[in-house]
């Protein structure tokens, strides 16, 4: 089957690596493929198997190769071609899956956490997805990029975060309106800001060249409203991420932002409601999922309501997540 470029590029985006590493990746899965059907036919004839041996024993040996006999070999020619850490992340899931335990590996699974509220708390559910989040210590600090269209609550609540974990910096804040409250925050704050223009953001350079010379490593969209332009996500591959107040792919696309999500879910008789981090691609709120969180609604509870409750899963979630798969990424 021929993969349609649609689809490749979706890998690229789910992958989070650049087009040559895609391009390598991809030789390294065909290499090993057709190095494990060699190795088979090898081993058929060495053993001595035969069209008239019994069917159970041939299909036991072939079942052997990919179980086993792919995986090693997989590994063995990722390292040849520099792809070791790549595919041992990949390993690792299929490790999971077969309910083997990894070393060192922490496990986030679904739980229900307390959250202060005025008279009572909210039950809040987590599902994670995508990454394997796992915190370690960073040696150097990361520079990250928040952009935002609004308020800023969200960027409020990760410059707050990040200001006892030194070794991430909200080094730029970036936003399309000239008159948005965020941009306040990072006058009070002391964080250079860039006001961007639409021409040169989805037309021109898209401020590359700007976040380059602030050294960002990541992107992180904090209620930004527009699509992020395609050069952008060329240039900072499965860096730049976005939080999103539901549960996608539910109540996502063009359109579905703040109240509108929000009236969106009570209209629909939804008994939850949450946030989903993800990577971004080049459509809204598509990319590959990170993290989910989720708290019920209750009977008669009204948009605004729903919205605090959001607010609340956002600012509690958002900066740890960032936080988790900063470190995990070893940058």
């Amino acid at each position: 089957m021929i993969l349609q470029p649609i689809m490749l590029k979706r890998l690229q985006t789910k992958w989070g690596v650049n087009t040559t590493q895609f391009i390598i990746i991809m030789c390294v899965f065909a290499i090993t493929g057709t190095t494990t059907a060699w190795i088979t036919k090898v081993i058929t004839e060495w053993v001595g198997f035969t069209s008239d041996t019994y069917w159970l024993w041939r299909w036991m040996l072939r079942l052997a190769m990919l179980i086993f006999g792919y995986q090693v070999i997989l590994l063995s020619v990722a390292f040849l071609f520099g792809q070791f850490p790549f595919f041992w992340q990949y390993e690792k899931k299929i490790l999971k899956r077969m309910g083997i335990p990894i070393p060192g590996e922490v496990k986030i699974s679904e739980t229900k956490l307390p959250i202060a509220k005025t008279h009572d708390s909210i039950n809040v559910h987590e599902i994670t997805a995508g990454s394997d989040l796992r915190a370690t210590d960073a040696q150097e600090p990361v520079y990250i990029a928040l952009f935002a269209s609004g308020a800023g609550s969200n960027a409020r609540a990760i410059i707050d975060y990040f200001r006892k974990r030194p070794f991430v910096k909200v080094a730029l804040i970036i936003s399309n309106k000239p008159q948005a409250g965020v941009l306040d925050i990072a006058t009070k704050e002391n964080i250079p800001t860039i006001t961007i223009a639409k021409e040169r953001f989805f037309k021109g350079d898209s401020y590359i060249p700007d976040l380059k010379s602030g050294k960002i490593q990541w992107i992180i969209l904090a209620g930004f409203l527009w699509k992020v332009p395609a050069a952008l996500i060329e240039a900072f591959p499965g860096k730049i991420i976005n939080i999103h107040p539901a549960l996608l792919p539910n109540y996502g696309g063009k359109g579905m932002y703040g109240h509108f999500v929000h009236e969106a879910v009570i209209a629909a008789g939804e008994q939850k409601s949450g946030i989903t981090i993800h990577y971004v691609d080049e459509l809204f709120d598509h990319g590959a999922h990170i993290f989910q969180a989720y708290c019920d609604i209750e009977p008669g509870e009204t948009p605004e309501m729903l919205a605090k409750k959001i607010q609340v899963l956002e600012h509690r979630h958002y900066p740890e997540v960032i936080e988790r798969l900063i470190t995990n990424a070893g940058v």
